[in-house]
């Protein structure tokens, strides 16, 4: 069981990650989320959900999904020469845990206005 991301809905609001980094720091902490929005340079209006998971990288992108297993050094490996600097910020955060101290469930999933996340 796990966070399921819907691309095509998210909006880049990036409520989820205020609603995360407030469940982890009882503050609004962008650099504790263990989800992070990410904004393209290239294409209008295009962003992309990052999330840590406990063994992988999890990108939801409008294109699809993709999965990315984390290293032991901590480095999402891909088979790729250079990876997204997008992602790196994230790499160094604690891996989601799905809110389990609350009885209500994952924070971001409450807050999302477009219910782009979501449970699997």
């Amino acid at each position: 069981m796990g966070i399921k991301v819907d691309p095509k809905k998210c909006v880049s609001c990036m409520a989820c990650e205020l609603a995360c980094g407030y469940h982890r720091d009882d503050g609004f902490a962008l650099l504790s989320s263990c989800i992070m929005v990410t904004r393209g340079r290239e294409k209008k209006d295009y962003s992309a959900v990052v999330l840590k998971e406990e063994e992988n990288l999890v990108i939801a992108r409008p294109e699809g999904l993709e999965i990315r297993k984390l290293g032991s050094t901590g480095e999402a490996s891909s088979g790729r020469e250079k990876e997204d600097a997008s992602a790196k910020p994230l790499l160094l955060r604690e891996p989601c845990d799905l809110c389990g101290d609350r009885e209500e469930g994952p924070l971001c999933l409450q807050f999302c206005p477009v219910n782009a996340i979501s449970m699997n």
